[in-house]
């Protein structure tokens, strides 16, 4: 994909897009991650990438994923790299690639932020992604990281299980969307790591970030500027965007999962068909 030059430079922001992961056969049907896994005639990565690419302020994408890559599939992306691993480690080589690849103004800058978008959220829609960039910006944060209402992803996937985190503010689940200065994900690099070895380890994250934090997740009586403040005093001025379309969240684990989001995906297509062309 040619990297875009008509956005304005002071708005436009790289992506790296996460794709790679442990063989899913169950959804794959062979060896490869669960983002290759087929939804109409594309696979999860590839609605990611559109969705992206439809975004103005998008310049660059870089694909992580298991090489070698399908032609049409690199294609949609303006570089990609081999994937690792682990996930932490996926993302410093998208960050590393975006930092060495040079780009018509020179090295982008490091402060620059970076969309990092999951590659197994094929409902995702170019006016989410464009929204959320929006918000993200605005709040000029080290780390933005986006979260839906529970009642907007039972609204549109009734039914479908998913993790959901209750606050105070309300019930939220994780999307598939963050905008990240690459300098900050150095930083707290050696923090993500402990906490994602502590995670089954109570007091060992109570350590970390707190044991009032861990009383109030578990009580549902936090509320998102207390997660905040603790990031930022582990040295991460981070945020929460609330997101309202479920896309961002509707991440494919399981082949229940993925049936749904063929089935939704279909109705949408469905519905684009003009009217004497073949729709239903």
């Amino acid at each position: 994909m040619p990297e875009r030059t008509g956005t304005d430079a002071s708005r436009s922001v790289d992506a790296v897009v996460l794709a790679g992961g442990p063989p899913a056969p169950e959804l794959t049907g062979g060896a490869l991650p669960k983002a290759f896994a087929p939804v109409g005639s594309a696979t999860m990565v590839e609605h990611v990438l559109a969705a992206l690419r439809a975004v103005p302020d998008i310049r660059r994408i870089v694909l992580v994923a298991p090489a070698p890559l399908p032609p049409h599939i690199a294609a949609a992306a303006s570089l990609s790299v081999p994937a690792r691993a682990g996930v932490l480690d996926n993302l410093a080589a998208g960050l590393a690639v975006l930092e060495e690849a040079p780009e018509h103004g020179g090295l982008r800058s490091a402060a620059a932020p970076v969309l990092v978008a999951a590659a197994d959220v094929p409902l995702l829609t170019s006016p989410a992604v464009a929204a959320f960039l929006d918000a993200g910006r605005a709040a000029a944060a080290d780390a933005v990281y986006a979260i839906v209402p529970r009642d907007e992803v039972v609204r549109v996937a009734p039914g479908i299980r998913k993790t959901f985190v209750r606050l105070a503010d309300g019930v939220f689940a994780g999307g598939g969307l963050v905008l990240l200065r690459p300098g900050a994900f150095e930083r707290a690099r050696p923090l993500i790591e402990r906490a994602v070895r502590a995670r089954k380890r109570p007091w060992e994250l109570a350590r970390l970030f707190g044991l009032g934090t861990l009383v109030g997740l578990a009580t549902g009586r936090l509320r998102i500027a207390a997660l905040e403040r603790r990031a930022e005093a582990l040295g991460v001025r981070a945020r929460a965007v609330v997101c309202q379309d479920a896309g961002v969240a509707l991440d494919v684990d399981t082949p229940e999962m993925l049936a749904f989001v063929r089935a939704r995906a279909a109705r949408r297509d469905d519905a684009r068909v003009p009217a004497g062309r073949g729709g239903v």
